[in-house]
C-alpha cells in the first residue's frame, strides 16, 4: 500500500469522515460498528464489478455463480431454502435455477421429503465452472491483499459475520408480531 493509499483509508475510517462530530452522539461500539457498515456498500459494488470481470468469457452472470457456490458448498437445496439464505423470493429463485439448469450448470434430484419441491444441485459443469472462476477471483484477491496481514482479514471476516447474524436477528425480532 502506498503512502497516499494508506492517507486515504486512514481518512476513510477517521470518525469525522462518517459526521461523528454532528449532532448525532454515537457510542462507542455503535459508533465504530456504524464506520465499518459504512464500508460494506462500497467493498460489496466493488465487490461485483471484480466478479464481474473474473466472469468474462463465461456464460454465468453474478447471481447464478452465487447460486453454484451455494449449493457447492452446502451441498442440494430446495429453491424456498435458496431464497432464504439469498433474501429474495421463491419466484426469483426459480427463475434463476431454472436459468442454470438451461445451461448445464445446475440440476434437479428428488427429494424424498416433498414431491413438488426437489433439491437443486450443480452439475458437473457446474463445478468446473464455478472452480475455474473462484481460481481467477483468488488471483485478484491475492494481488490486492499481497500487503494485508492474514489474521486481521480473518478477524475482519469473523467480525463481519458476527454484525450480519446479530443485525438478521435485529429485523427478525422486529417482524414478529406484538
Amino acid at each position: 500500500m502506498t503512502s497516499k493509499d494508506s492517507d486515504a483509508t486512514d481518512a476513510l475510517v477517521d470518525a469525522e469522515a462518517f459526521g461523528a462530530d454532528d449532532d448525532i452522539e454515537m457510542s462507542r461500539t455503535g459508533g465504530a460498528a456504524y464506520r465499518v457498515l459504512m464500508q460494506v456498500r462500497p467493498l460489496y459494488q466493488a465487490s461485483g464489478r471484480a466478479v464481474e470481470q473474473a466472469l468474462r468469457g463465461t456464460d454465468v452472470t453474478v447471481p447464478l455463480r452465487a447460486l453454484l457456490e451455494l449449493v457447492l458448498d452446502r451441498g442440494s437445496m430446495t429453491v424456498p431454502q435458496i431464497a432464504r439464505d439469498f433474501g429474495i423470493t421463491r419466484q426469483s429463485v426459480q427463475a434463476l435455477v431454472d436459468n442454470g439448469a438451461s445451461r448445464g450448470l445446475v440440476e434437479f434430484e428428488d427429494n424424498p421429503q416433498h414431491r413438488r419441491s426437489r433439491f437443486v444441485k450443480a452439475t458437473e459443469q457446474g463445478r468446473r465452472t464455478f472452480t475455474e472462476v473462484h481460481r481467477r477471483e483468488l488471483q485478484n484477491l491475492d494481488r490486492v491483499t499481497a500487503d494485508l496481514d492474514a489474521d486481521d482479514l480473518a478477524r475482519c471476516a469473523r467480525v463481519l459475520a458476527v454484525l450480519t447474524d446479530r443485525i438478521r436477528q435485529l429485523h427478525d425480532q422486529s417482524q414478529e408480531p406484538a
